[in-house]
């Protein structure tokens, strides 16, 4: 398997809208081949950030995984790290199943660190 680390992508800092109570993390390949990748989520409250979810997957080929996490917190920050340019992610602050504007991050605006 290729270095977990060689494609890096990073949400930057972003502020909990009112009435957020989960973060979902979705990351899909579209490879003919398995992949993985790392989910790192960070409460950026207190200085300096604080690692709150850090787990890795392997994703099936033309496949995608999704994950969860419910913050007590006021900002975050979600990391993935992966081996493929072929895995694609979307990182979304929701309240219940809706989705909150401002609190979404397509793939193409991750970014690469």
């Amino acid at each position: 398997m290729a270095n977990l680390a060689k494609y890096r992508y990073t949400t930057g800092p972003i502020s909990i809208s009112e009435f957020i109570n989960n973060i979902r993390v979705l990351v899909l390949n579209n490879g003919a081949n398995r992949h993985k990748a790392r989910v790192k989520i960070f409460n950026i409250d207190p200085r300096p950030k604080k690692k709150v979810f850090d787990e890795t997957f392997t994703i099936a080929a033309n496949s995608k995984i999704q994950t969860e996490f419910i913050p007590m917190f006021n900002s975050f920050e979600v990391q993935i790290l992966t081996d493929s340019r072929l895995v694609f992610m979307w990182v979304g602050g929701r309240s219940g199943n809706d989705n909150l504007e401002g609190n979404i991050i397509l793939h193409k605006d991750m970014v690469r660190f």
